[in-house]
Formats: C-alpha cells, structure tokens, sequence
C-alpha cells in the first residue's frame, strides 16, 4: 500500500497553528486501501500485550510479550 505521512515534524508547531494542523496525518495513494490502512493504525496503536516474557526457541534470549520474532536471533517466537 502506499501511503504519504504529512506534517511528520509539525508538532512543534502545536500553539501557532491550529492542533489539527500540526498534527501528523497518513494519506493513502489509492482510496480502496483506506480501511485496510484505518485498521494498521488501530492495530499500531492498540496496547501491547501483557504477561511473561517468552523464551525463543532457537536460541534461549528472553523477549517481551509483544514480539513476534526473537530480538537475538530472529526465530519465530512460539505462544
């Protein structure tokens, strides 16, 4: 999908600008793409999960609840 992010940098500007002007915004080049985009936002900006760490498998590192792919190594973590 592509995408074009404005106003990246903008929020020092928060005060002399109106607040939805310094704000950062996502565009998405083609319009189809515009929910599927609403949801990896809202999937970005949802809490991480909570609980233990998780042990990877290949090579023993701990990584946080979270992560998907080990930090160390980058084997696939196991729930």
């Amino acid at each position: 999908m592509r995408a074009r992010i404005f106003n990246a940098n903008a929020s020092s500007l928060a005060g002399e600008l109106p607040i939805e002007a310094s704000l950062p915004q996502v565009w998405v080049d083609d319009a189809r793409d515009a929910e599927r985009a609403r949801a990896l936002i809202s999937a970005f900006l949802a809490p991480s999960p909570a609980g233990p760490a998780i042990l990877c498998p290949a090579c023993g590192e701990e990584n946080p609840p979270s992560f998907d792919l080990c930090w160390s190594c980058g084997a696939g973590l196991e729930r």
